[in-house]
């Protein structure tokens, strides 16, 4: 699996694909902490709002990163479907987990306020879960679920829009919703935690089930 993981990120730093919602992300964290980004935690609630579409965003560049012709070859070389969306999502999560890492420090080294290392904790979770439902969203708008790139992005926008619009639901309405009012953070990150896990779980299932049969 190590081996695998390695070979697979080793190509997409070959595409170079990833660069573009890496810098997207990045400027959007530049201007959320060019002036004063609010009080702990509620400074993480921009960050981890925007980190799950870009996680969306980046596993699908993930899943992508090779033609079907030489994700066939991956596919037999792993010993079959399984392993090999398993080091995809397994990528992806890796991927998404430095970009969290990195923007749960940017509070910290540019804003004045103090971020005491428990808020630093709270605001790493809180990204960490936001990615990892972008990460199951982005493996089921992929390949091999989604086989036609144009439709990735209109299909990881219409799983994703509900989240945000039905308030303070898991697995991101509660994160957001607790983030801004500094109240029961810790439960609503178990509980989103929970369902995020499940999510990419799941994910990775449907698509080695739709990756067998489509093979």
């Amino acid at each position: 699996m190590t081996a695998l993981v390695r070979y697979l990120l080793a190509d997409l730093l070959r595409t170079q694909r990833h660069l573009p919602p890496l810098l997207v992300y990045a400027v959007v964290l530049a201007l959320f902490n060019a002036g004063d980004a609010g009080p702990p935690p509620s400074s993480y609630a921009g960050s981890c709002a925007f980190l799950c579409p870009v996680a969306a965003w980046l596993t699908i560049v993930v899943t992508t990163a090779e033609d079907p012709v030489r994700r066939e070859v991956t596919v037999v070389a792993a010993g079959g479907w399984g392993p090999a969306q398993a080091a995809v999502t397994a990528l992806s999560c890796l991927v998404v987990t430095a970009v969290a890492l990195m923007a749960t420090f940017v509070p910290v080294l540019t804003q004045s306020r103090p971020h005491p290392p428990a808020v630093v904790a709270l605001g790493f979770a809180a990204l960490l879960v936001c990615g990892l439902v972008g990460v199951g969203v982005g493996v089921l708008c992929g390949r091999p679920v989604v086989t036609r790139p144009g439709w990735s992005v209109p299909a990881a926008a219409a799983l994703l829009l509900p989240a945000y619009l039905f308030g303070r639901t898991p697995p991101i309405g509660n994160v957001l919703g607790a983030l801004g009012h500094d109240t029961g953070l810790g439960g609503d990150l178990v509980v989103s935690g929970v369902c995020a896990v499940v999510l990419v779980v799941g994910a990775t299932l449907v698509a080695r089930v739709v990756g067998a049969r489509r093979n």
